[in-house]
């Protein structure tokens, strides 16, 4: 039986506090619910790092953890991040699973590092998107595909779409409709495209750890 968001904040809440307590209040520290990604924030400590609050989506990192559970990612390792308001931040987060070995949460810590001499020895860095409502994030992946590919400047659509797949875009409600409205394309095209690119994907198939490069499983798109 699913867990509902309440057990599960009881469940994970003294880790969250644990670790908020801990590295004190420049450390954010998340819990996401992922059964509801659209608002997937249950508990959130220091929410002022990236002004978000209870309620908030996952970000693209949380979505591409989610496209990628079957390889059984238990942490995103070490990277930079930085919030719209210019913040650098100190990131990771770790997939929590039930007594199944489904995902059920994922928990995020966000660590404000702005002004620190320090640099984290070998941490990527990736634009990862902070909003407050799913429709940000929708478009800041959106941006983020079609700036880093060349799939538009060669009217490349379907490979926009691929890329877009590989992120986990299209596990967020809304994302079909948003995605065939930047793209000037109709909805079942963009199915269609679906369908052709995760057919020609192995299942099997392994990434370098860039979300931008993974190639993406067969699983549940939301409209």
């Amino acid at each position: 039986m699913k867990i509902k968001g309440k057990e599960l904040r009881e469940k994970w809440a003294p880790a969250v506090d644990c670790i908020a307590d801990l590295l004190g209040p420049r450390a954010e520290v998340v819990l996401h619910d992922v059964s509801r990604p659209d608002h997937s924030i249950i508990m959130i400590r220091n929410g002022q790092v990236t002004g978000r609050s209870v309620g908030a989506p996952l970000t693209d990192l949380g979505f591409y953890m989610l496209r990628e559970c079957g390889r059984r990612i238990n942490t995103l390792g070490v990277y930079r991040s930085t919030t719209p308001d210019g913040k650098t931040l100190k990131c990771n987060a770790a997939n929590l699973r039930d007594a199944h070995g489904r995902i059920e949460a994922i928990l995020c810590i966000n660590i404000d590092v702005s002004g620190d001499a320090a640099e984290t020895p070998g941490s990527s860095s990736f634009a990862e998107h902070y909003q407050t409502n799913i429709q940000q994030v929708i478009d800041g992946i959106i941006r983020d595909t079609c700036r880093d590919g060349e799939h538009l400047l060669n009217g490349d659509k379907a490979g926009v779409v691929r890329a877009l797949d590989a992120r986990g875009v299209f596990l967020a409600r809304g994302a079909v409709k948003r995605i065939s409205e930047v793209l000037g394309i109709a909805t079942p095209t963009i199915y269609k495209y679906l369908q052709q690119g995760r057919k020609t994907q192995k299942p099997t198939a392994q990434s370098d750890g860039d979300p931008r490069k993974t190639r993406p499983r067969a699983l549940k798109t939301h409209a």
